[in-house]
């Protein structure tokens, strides 16, 4: 079974992290305002006041909130909208390289049952030369957790693979 999205937020850099909630704030005001109202009672808070709050602040309590399994829709839903308004390229480049016809923004509706092992490697070489591996290594996670995907040769990628694992960053002494 493929890694949930949610157990990507631990392991982001921070401000990476913040990109994408800042992201979405700006593309999809609903989404994000379906956000703020299902963190409001999470941090004890009512809605007007989370907005208050600066978002930095508001954002790195929402990161640790959607490290939860509870957090998975949102979760997703945040992850994808980031994904397809900022790396429309990328994805388009994912899906060229295995062959999946998609819309101009990278996005499909039909998915083979699970390419070739090697078709998959060459398409995360592809990838990996182009993109940024931190990236990268989030476009796959959260295409996996498609329901039409779950594919084991891409998820044992992503845990074999040392230019696709996420580590938690550790602050430096």
């Amino acid at each position: 079974m493929p890694s949930p999205t949610h157990t990507l937020w631990p392991l982001l850099p921070a401000p990476l992290a913040n990109e994408i909630l800042l992201s979405v704030q700006k593309t999809n005001k609903k989404l994000y305002r379906t956000a703020l109202e299902v963190m409001a009672p999470r941090m004890g808070v009512r809605v007007p006041i989370l907005i208050e709050m600066p978002k930095t602040q508001r954002h790195a309590t929402w990161i640790q909130i959607l490290g939860r399994p509870e957090m998975e829709v949102l979760s997703f839903n945040l992850v994808s909208t980031w994904l397809i308004d900022t790396q429309t390229p990328m994805l388009c480049a994912w899906l060229d390289a295995l062959g999946i016809a998609h819309g101009d923004n990278g996005c499909a509706d039909e998915f083979p049952e699970q390419p070739d092992p090697a078709l998959l490697k060459k398409g995360v070489d592809t990838l990996l030369a182009k993109f940024d591996p931190t990236v990268v290594s989030i476009y796959l996670r959260a295409f996996n957790c498609i329901d039409e995907t779950h594919w084991p040769a891409l998820d044992d990628l992503l845990v074999t693979d040392p230019r696709l694992v996420l580590k938690r960053e550790v602050a430096a002494a």
